[in-house]
């Protein structure tokens, strides 16, 4: 770590359309605001997204002015080693980039809250997933780094055919196992600056839920302010999206976002309200509390002077 330099370059790095299908996803508004955000929060000297396949539809094309397109074509082996599925494409393909470039890499299901200004004067960087290991979802680097040099080395070991036993074993187990053995290699964030709520954890943190009665609304209320306080610290939270995506994202729109109070679409909204998109609708949710206030000082003030 370098105390009053910046070791880390302010560079964001995505990864998608490894696969012709997408994974069965297509580029959503989830995937807008991961780029949107990276883009407010951080102000990155550019973002870069690397594809086999370019994606489409509404949500790219906001999307594509931001970013630094680079066709790529995905690696079938390491070190001798198969790599058969997409997503441990995608975890080759980010070490590489960043051991050449640094940066800071981002999955497409990563939201940006704040700036990750502050990790920059460090080597490299990650953040606890549990207490299980540490994930790959969110990789901040110096160009050559060390502990992405030796954690590359390690895919010598690589043996994964799939989502089998073996599917986070390189991805989320192996870097906490060398982060052990080299502390001094790398700066570890705790889960709630990046993976914050996990995934088992969602309901009434991000996303609202029906009350079972007066207590329950009443903890629920108590439990979401909290959350909002202390996510509106963290520097981004990760959606998880291979779990989430039929339980929560798939039905998340831009409009959702507008209109909708829970602790997800609070935090998103200034992504989204920034385009100049929003209806009237939209305004009146931003201008309201505003509103309030006014009304209630024009009646406290008449009210005294009759």
């Amino acid at each position: 770590m370098s105390l009053n330099k910046v070791m880390i370059p302010n560079v964001i790095h995505f990864i998608y359309g490894l696969k012709q299908d997408f994974g069965g996803l297509d580029f959503s508004f989830i995937h807008y605001l991961a780029i949107k955000s990276a883009y407010e929060c951080n102000h990155p000297e550019s973002i870069k997204f690397y594809y086999k396949y370019e994606p489409a539809g509404i949500w790219w094309e906001k999307s594509k002015p931001y970013l630094t397109l680079i066709k790529i074509e995905p690696p079938k082996e390491i070190f001798g080693n198969p790599i058969l599925h997409y997503a441990h494409q995608a975890d080759v393909l980010r070490l590489e980039i960043l051991i050449k470039e640094g940066g800071i890499y981002l999955d497409m299901d990563v939201v940006c809250l704040n700036s990750f200004g502050p990790l920059l004067k460090y080597d490299c960087v990650m953040g606890m997933e549990k207490n299980i290991g540490l994930c790959n979802a969110v990789i901040l680097a110096e160009p050559n780094s060390q502990f992405l040099n030796k954690w590359y080395d390690e895919f010598r070991t690589f043996r994964s055919k799939g989502k089998d036993k073996f599917w986070g074993e390189h991805a989320v187990l192996l870097p906490l196992k060398i982060a052990k053995e080299n502390p001094d290699m790398i700066h570890i964030e705790d889960e709630f600056s990046f993976f914050w709520p996990d995934y088992d954890n969602a309901t009434s943190i991000l996303w609202d839920r029906p009350a079972a009665n007066v207590l329950d609304q009443m903890l629920m209320k108590l439990k979401k302010t909290f959350s909002f306080k202390f996510l509106s610290n963290s520097y981004c939270i990760h959606l998880w999206e291979s779990l989430w995506w039929d339980k929560y994202l798939k039905t998340i729109t831009s409009e959702y976002v507008a209109n909708s109070s829970d602790n997800f679409s609070k935090l998103c909204r200034k992504f989204y309200l920034t385009e100049n998109q929003y209806n009237k609708k939209d305004i009146f949710l931003f201008v309201r509390p505003v509103m309030k206030k006014w009304i209630k000082y024009y009646l406290k003030y008449n009210l005294r002077n009759e």
